[in-house]
């Protein structure tokens, strides 16, 4: 069975029970020798009350001894840059986002565990239970004091959309993508903040053929959805994107087929010029916009690893961790330290040369 970020949700906490020998979906535990490749030196594997089966990490921009990393079995919380966790949370995680404080507004951190969200004004220490859904999260996006929520349809008989509220729940909308659009797993949500747009990438659940999973665009936060990829522009699903402030050049990872580039909004793609078979996700250093960081898978052929681009997403170049799935990546408030959660091994870390 093949893993992408995400993909734990389906099966919610069949494998709880797994054996500590592998990773739910049959993924070998494997631990990486501290090694450097491409000036990333990385150091020994970190692993959340001995779980190697993280997929999500981010870390607090300000306080960067604290994390929050999630997997298959739960949430957890290191205060210590990762010598001692607590776990707050149990469940599969699908979705995690950190939302840093600005000296009035509390930071804020929500999780999406199965069908349930949670969120914590203040730091981890409490949790509440902000909205149970009818389908697992998938995705979730904070902009312009709004949340929005994507899930992970399973079925053709519920139409498929977004979720948008407060930031803390209340109010909370569903946007349908239109009459048409159901079974659709939300992987990602963006949102272009110079031209008041938001995006939406999805898989359709059962891949029907031909295979042309929507990429949504919409002018007014769901309230009408385009789906601009109707002609397969897009060859595949996109599972994260982002768009780079100052131009609104979209960035969107279609899984296994790297990093595509819209400077149209959407209208039309630029493919990458090569592509080893990216990406499992993808990170833009908002620090320097034009570069990325892409996960890969280690399955069949692939071997895992992370990838430097720094031109766009047109080509890359490996910076470590192969062997593994790279599942998540996050960087500190600098931009100086990177973080890798890796499926079936656990955390690296590594200073950005």
């Amino acid at each position: 069975m093949r893993f992408h970020k995400g993909l734990m949700l389906a099966l919610g906490m069949l494998f709880a029970l797994q054996a500590a020998a592998d990773c739910p979906f049959n993924i070998p535990i494997k631990t990486l020798a501290p090694h450097t490749v491409n000036g990333y030196s990385w150091g020994n594997v970190i692993r959340p009350q001995n779980d190697a089966c993280i997929s999500h990490i981010a870390v607090e921009p300000t306080q960067t001894t604290a994390w929050y990393a999630g997997g298959f079995f739960g949430l957890y919380m290191t205060k210590t840059n990762g010598l001692t966790w607590t776990k707050p949370l149990n469940g599969n995680v699908g979705a995690l986002l950190l939302v840093p404080g600005d000296g009035i507004n509390p930071q804020l951190v929500y999780v999406g565990i199965a069908n349930r969200l949670y969120l914590s004004r203040d730091n981890g220490t409490n949790w509440t239970l902000i909205r149970t859904f009818s389908f697992p999260v998938s995705s979730l996006l904070v902009s312009e004091s709004k949340l929005f929520v994507g899930l992970a349809w399973s079925d053709h008989v519920n139409p498929s959309g977004v979720y948008v509220s407060n930031l803390g729940g209340g109010g909370m909308t569903f946007k349908p993508f239109g009459p048409t659009h159901t079974g659709l797993i939300v992987w990602t949500l963006s949102r272009d903040a110079q031209n008041d747009v938001l995006y939406a990438g999805t898989e359709i659940f059962d891949h029907p053929q031909p295979y042309k999973p929507p990429f949504f665009r919409s002018p007014n936060d769901g309230g009408m959805w385009t789906n601009v990829n109707q002609f397969g522009a897009l060859p595949w699903h996109v599972i994260d994107s982002d768009v780079r402030p100052g131009d609104g050049y979209v960035y969107a990872l279609t899984e296994g087929l790297g990093v595509y580039g819209s400077p149209t909004m959407g209208s039309s793609w630029i493919p990458p010029t090569l592509s080893p078979g990216l990406g499992v996700t993808m990170l833009m250093d908002p620090q320097l916009t034009t570069r990325l960081y892409v996960g890969r898978h280690e399955f069949g052929t692939l071997n895992g690893g992370l990838f430097l681009s720094n031109d766009s997403g047109a080509t890359y170049t490996v910076i470590g961790l192969e062997d593994v799935t790279v599942a998540g990546v996050a960087l500190n408030g600098a931009g100086t330290r990177i973080y890798a959660a890796t499926y079936g091994s656990g955390i690296y870390v590594a200073n950005v040369p």
